[in-house]
């Protein structure tokens, strides 16, 4: 009996342990999977951390970029400027950060490094408004491509005061007819996206493939008529309006050190006088205040019914010599006051009358003359600067770092001669479609724009481009600077394919920069930059 229970029993422990055993089996299998499956994860999460640490490095190697774009812009215009920069890394890595103007319209093409100077661009916000002046403001719109009549028409009519309708433009009549009705702004655009409510204005039109506007050929703008938008497959990025058009462009009126520059425009004539006579003597400031107070004439100026738009120089004529009278009348109304005579007189000028005259340009300091009373005489004051191409090309640049127009905090408006495209230098008024041909053709490259030959508008002087007068005629329009900046500020670590990208635009004119516009694209390869690593 003792020997059957002994192996009912020791049968018993034996099933016992093999349960036992089986269940550690399974326990163990278990606890594989587990650990396998926490390191797959571990492994994904590893690779997630690292690709969002690069992702981050990249980013802040474009943000960098952008930091070193700005202290560069804001540098004196004889320190050269970087465009890229390649740094060292944790890990052995490397980095590189990159300026761009803009990516590269298709795939091979070599990209355009620096930055755009929006003054490179017809600013809208400068446009004339006046009725003598509303045939050169459609003028100056319909240079740019795809710029039609009725169009520039509208978009003068949308930013102006009146309520009367331009020739070929519509008002609020027009607007509130339609099946979203609206009402025009009769003020400029607070963006250039706000040209997309002006009659005959379409997002193909302003944006042309890039519907988006992030600069990128994104597959949906290759693809035919497969989805929207439109596009003619050919693998160029087409911009549309918004390439030749801005709202931003100005040019700071400091001065190197960041001083104010003396306003040839202030009405404040014996405080202008002095500062003038401490720079630059008693000739000089005779010559600019008596200027104000009466005028300034040259001989070699383009007269009314010469050149072309006769009579659009007619009518501004008549306008100036109207805005003239109505200032020395006020002259008369004014000039009885009770203050010290040695306050409203400087160098023998009498100072007690509201300035006649504004100079429209630097240029309007070279060669002109000026009738006054000095002393009590009558007088014929020639300017201490001589209308010759040499003396032009010599003393522009200078004078331009003493004076400004502008008793604003900036100059707006004016076109960089130096980099602006053919249609936008064609919509310079004065400027014929064959010179800005030939103001194109001679442009310096972006590493030369600061060399001697091209640090004024003077350049096309003196290559024999125009005349004294013309230059004179034109230059109001014209610069080779500007202080508000548009780019795409790159980051990429070497040996990786994708990189980090900020579209930007930023103002310089003022002691403290200010961003007008920071905006992260899509995460893309370098070879959709154009970019090869440099070392």
């Amino acid at each position: 009996m003792s020997r059957v229970l002994s192996r009912q029993t020791t049968g018993s422990s034996r099933q016992r342990t093999g349960f036992v055993l089986l269940l550690v089996l399974v326990v163990v299998t278990l606890l594989s999977f587990a650990v396998y499956s926490f390191s797959s994860l571990m492994v994904t999460e590893f690779g997630a951390a690292k690709t969002s640490l690069q992702h981050l490095k990249r980013r802040q190697l474009a943000e960098s970029a952008l930091e070193l774009a700005i202290a560069d812009l804001r540098s004196p215009p004889k320190v050269a400027r970087k465009t890229t920069v390649t740094i060292p890394l944790a890990d052995g890595e490397s980095g590189m950060m990159t300026l761009l103007q803009r990516l590269p319209s298709r795939d091979g093409v070599k990209s355009e490094i620096g930055w755009l100077n929006e003054s490179s661009k017809l600013n809208l916000r400068t446009l004339p408004l006046k009725s003598s002046r509303r045939p050169l403001a459609r003028r100056r719109l319909t240079m740019i491509p795809g710029m039609t009549v009725p169009l520039a028409d509208s978009i003068l009519d949308w930013i102006d005061e009146d309520n009367e309708p331009s020739e070929f433009g519509v008002e609020a009549e027009w607007y509130l007819s339609q099946v979203q009705p609206r009402v025009p702004r009769n003020g400029i655009f607070e963006d250039l996206r706000e040209l997309l409510l002006v009659r005959g204005m379409t997002a193909e039109l302003m944006f042309g493939e890039d519907q988006n506007a992030n600069g990128i050929l994104d597959p949906e703008e290759d693809d035919g008529t497969e989805t929207a938008p439109n596009d003619n497959r050919d693998g160029v990025l087409q911009s549309g309006l918004s390439e030749y058009l801005t709202l931003v462009s100005a040019e700071s009126v400091m001065d190197e050190k960041g001083d104010p520059k003396i306003h040839l425009n202030s009405k404040e004539l014996a405080q202008m006088y002095d500062m003038i006579l401490a720079r630059l003597g008693s000739e000089a400031a005779l010559y600019i205040v008596a200027g104000r107070l009466h005028g300034i004439y040259w001989l070699d100026d383009i007269r009314p019914d010469e050149g072309e738009d006769r009579e659009l120089r007619l009518r501004e004529r008549l306008e100036q010599a109207d805005e003239r009278l109505r200032m020395q009348l006020g002259i008369h109304k004014q000039s009885k006051k009770n203050i010290a005579a040695h306050e409203y007189s400087r160098g023998g000028l009498v100072l007690d009358g509201n300035p006649s005259f504004e100079f429209r340009s630097i240029a309007d300091l070279f060669g002109g003359q000026v009738r006054a009373t000095v002393d009590g005489k009558d007088r014929v004051i020639q300017s201490p600067w001589a209308a010759d191409t040499a003396t032009i090309g010599r003393m522009l640049p200078e004078l331009a770092e003493i004076f400004s127009i502008s008793t604003d905090r900036a100059v707006y408006g004016r076109i960089d001669i130096n980099s602006a495209s053919e249609a936008v230098l064609a919509s310079i008024p004065g400027v014929s479609e064959s010179l800005a041909r030939s103001i194109r053709g001679l442009q310096p490259k972006p590493e030369e724009r600061r060399k001697k030959g091209f640090q004024s508008v003077a350049w096309i002087l003196s290559r024999g481009l125009v005349t004294t007068g013309e230059f004179r005629a034109m230059a109001p329009y014209m610069t080779v600077g500007g202080d508000v900046y548009s780019g795409i500020a790159i980051g990429q670590i070497q040996g990786e394919r994708p990189v980090a990208a900020i579209r930007f635009s930023v103002d310089c004119t003022a002691t403290v920069h200010r961003m007008l516009l920071f905006q992260d694209l899509p995460i893309f390869s370098a070879e959709q930059t154009g970019l090869s690593w440099q070392k």
